[in-house]
This record gives C-alpha cells, sequence and structure tokens, in this order.
C-alpha cells in the first residue's frame, strides 16, 4: 500500500511537470538590424498571448553587421527569424538561401496588403519560391538642412568647392558611396554590379569618389550623428538620419536629386531549421510586423518607407504624400540594390581604401612621402578609425 501511494504521489508529480512544460513560452531568437523588431517586443508577447500562444523573444547580441554574420547564425541554427537586406539573398551563389525556408503566404493575413511592386519582386525569388517578407525601404538618400540651405537639386553638390566641410557620409556601406559617384558620372544604375559587363573608366571613377571622400566633414555608422547634423548643411542618409534629427528639433528634409537615388529594402526570413511552434511563432511575428498599426509605429519611429500601403487609413493625409505611403512607385527595380559579384565588390573595396589613404595623405603633415605613408600604414587606420566614431 505505501509503495502503490509513493508511485501515485510521484505520478501526480510527473504528470505535473509535463503540464507546466507544454505551457512554457516558445522562444524566438531574433537577429536583427538595430531597432527593428526589439521596439516592439513587448507588444508582440502580449499580442502572441491574445492569439492563445506564449512566445518569448530573445534579441541577438550582437546584431547584423553584414551578410556573413546571419548566414553563420542561420546555419549554426542559433537565429531563427533575420531581418536581412533584400540584395543579401543572391549574393555567393545565393548561400543565404540555403539556410532559409520558403514563405508560406497563406499564414500570413496581412501580406495581401504589401506594395504589388515588392510582391511580384525576385531579389528573392530561387526556383520559383520565394524566401522573405517585406518590412520597411527608403534610399541612400540626400537630405538637407532647411534651417540652413535650399533643396539641393543635384547629387553634384557634394563636389562642389562650396561645399566641402559641410556634409556626412556612410562610412561602414562604402558600395552606397560608390554608386552615387556612379550616378553622379552617368552611368545607369543597372550597371553598377557588374564590372566585367560595363566598360568603367576607372580613373575617373576613383578621382570622383577621392573627391567625395576629401570633400566629406565626417562619416557615419548605422545612422547619421545627429549632434553633428545641427552644424552641417547636408547628409546622405538611409532615411533614418532625418526622422532622428528632427525629433530633436532640427530641420531636415530629403531632397529629390535629378540622377535617382538608390534603393535598399530590409525584409524577414525564417530559418531552415524552425519547425512546429517555433514556425507558428515566426510566422505569427511577421505578420504581427506587417500590420498597419506597427507599419504605422515604424514609418513614426524611423521615417522610412513602410511596406504596407493600407497604413495610410491611419495617416494624415501630408504624411502619406511626403512618406510616399502606398506609392508602388519607390521601390523600383532599376533603383534597388542588386548582388555584387565578388569581383566587383573587391575592386570598389580597393577604390575606397584609396580613396581614404588619400585623405589620410592630405591630412598628415607635408614631409609624410608616399613611401613613408606606406610604411605607416597602422596611422592611416587609427585616423579611419577616429573618423568613423568622432
Amino acid at each position: 500500500m505505501k509503495i502503490g501511494k509513493y508511485l501515485r504521489v510521484n505520478n501526480l508529480f510527473l504528470t505535473g511537470i509535463l503540464m507546466s512544460t507544454n505551457t512554457l513560452a516558445v522562444t524566438l531568437n531574433i537577429l536583427e538590424w538595430e531597432g527593428y523588431i526589439s521596439p516592439f517586443k513587448e507588444d508582440f508577447e502580449v499580442y502572441a498571448k491574445s492569439k492563445g500562444m506564449e512566445v518569448e523573444l530573445n534579441i541577438m547580441d550582437p546584431y547584423i553587421t553584414d551578410p556573413e554574420l546571419i548566414f553563420n547564425k542561420l546555419r549554426a541554427r542559433a537565429a531563427d527569424v533575420t531581418t536581412p537586406t533584400h540584395n543579401y539573398y543572391k549574393m555567393n551563389k545565393n548561400r543565404l538561401l540555403q539556410v532559409l525556408q520558403p514563405i508560406d503566404f497563406s499564414r500570413l493575413s496581412h501580406y495581401p496588403k504589401v506594395l504589388n511592386s515588392l510582391r511580384n519582386s525576385q531579389y528573392d525569388e530561387f526556383k520559383g519560391k520565394k524566401y522573405s517578407v517585406p518590412l520597411l525601404g527608403g534610399s541612400y538618400g540626400l537630405a538637407y538642412n532647411a534651417a540652413k540651405r535650399d533643396e539641393p537639386k543635384s547629387w553634384e553638390e557634394l563636389w562642389q568647392p562650396e561645399n566641402k566641410g559641410k556634409f556626412a557620409i556612410t562610412g561602414d556601406q562604402f558600395e552606397a558611396n560608390i554608386y552615387t559617384t556612379l550616378l553622379v558620372l552617368g552611368y545607369p544604375p543597372e550597371s553598377f554590379y557588374d564590372i566585367d559587363a560595363t566598360e568603367f573608366d576607372k580613373p575617373k571613377v576613383q578621382a570622383k569618389l577621392t573627391s567625395l571622400v576629401q570633400n566629406a566633414d565626417s562619416f557615419w555608422n548605422g545612422m547619421a550623428d545627429v549632434e553633428r547634423m545641427k552644424d552641417l548643411e547636408l547628409a546622405t542618409t538611409y532615411w533614418f538620419g532625418v526622422a532622428a534629427a528632427n525629433k530633436s528639433g532640427q530641420n531636415w528634409k530629403l531632397a529629390t536629386p535629378k540622377e535617382g537615388q538608390t534603393v535598399w529594402l530590409d525584409t524577414l526570413a525564417i530559418g531552415r531549421h524552425v519547425k512546429g511552434e517555433k514556425l507558428d511563432a515566426a510566422y505569427l511575428l511577421i505578420d504581427f510586423m506587417i500590420s498597419e498599426p506597427v507599419q504605422k509605429r515604424i514609418l513614426e519611429m524611423y521615417g522610412s518607407i513602410i511596406v504596407n500601403g493600407a497604413t495610410a487609413k491611419l495617416l494624415d493625409p501630408q504624411l502619406v504624400k511626403d512618406a510616399r505611403v502606398g506609392d508602388e512607385t519607390f521601390f523600383s527595380e532599376q533603383y534597388l540594390w542588386r548582388p555584387l559579384s565578388s569581383r566587383t565588390r573587391n575592386t570598389y573595396k580597393q577604390m575606397w581604401n584609396k580613396a581614404w589613404i588619400n585623405k589620410a595623405s592630405a591630412m598628415l603633415p607635408k614631409e609624410f612621402t608616399p613611401k613613408t605613408l606606406a610604411l605607416n600604414i597602422k596611422l592611416i587606420i587609427l585616423f579611419q578609425l577616429v573618423s568613423f566614431t568622432s
């Protein structure tokens, strides 16, 4: 009798453990560009609970820095949901697609309201399937301080002598600066991504890029420096910098340069390994992020281009116009970034480094000769790091 009672008690105890295990939250590991999903973590967890799911979002550290990090984290099954930039998918012979799973769009109630131009885009298409859901986008744009100057009509303003030392450009994604240089020189956007398929006047491009770097006041990482923008007249930006500066009381606006501007799109994707309840949670999160209320908040927070056109009904008509909500022409295939061939990227990197060496040379004492400069490469690297973080 005592043994039977002991077994009955322990069976009840084990049953309790199993029941409590079933109510544990599903943990989704999120690898994001900083600030994309993390601001909505608590709201989503409450939303998931209202849908009968216990979901905990684990925001991974570090944030996304490059496509290599995304690939490695997904291959190791460390990340479940991630936010790649659209041109990452087909880099390196579709390598990223190998660690992702195709999207089942029937599980996303808000997807039909995403811009047709994006739903029909082929940046993530492979063997008839698509591997991502659009989240937000923008251009590598030209912004101006409306308190200090009129709207610039051309990217060429960055090369004008009177604007030297009055603007900032990105210091990490050097490709964007080369695209701008090529636009100003009259090369069509579709020619930027494979130097073997285009006749480039490389010395001319190098000279123009070097001049851009020498004219710049400063170089930003991630987002333009809001404090420094107070003293500047122009800045390149992925749109976030303008929103942040204006929230601090400044008056920045985005120009529409006559040459056009290259366009980026950040997306949502699911790791190939994600299954079961985790997969259910992943789809719930993605649908939440492209819903109208969340898209409205993304626009208000970052001033970027949102992807759910139906969000317009929640916004002031002037904001709809200014933020191009529902504008099917913004994400033109012509201007969307494309994957670079390996040789093209290596060539651009070399050109960027050469432009930086020339910048460093111009700021060193005259007694430094090119030979001496080569022997003091550490000084150049230090200069670059200081410029990036200042």
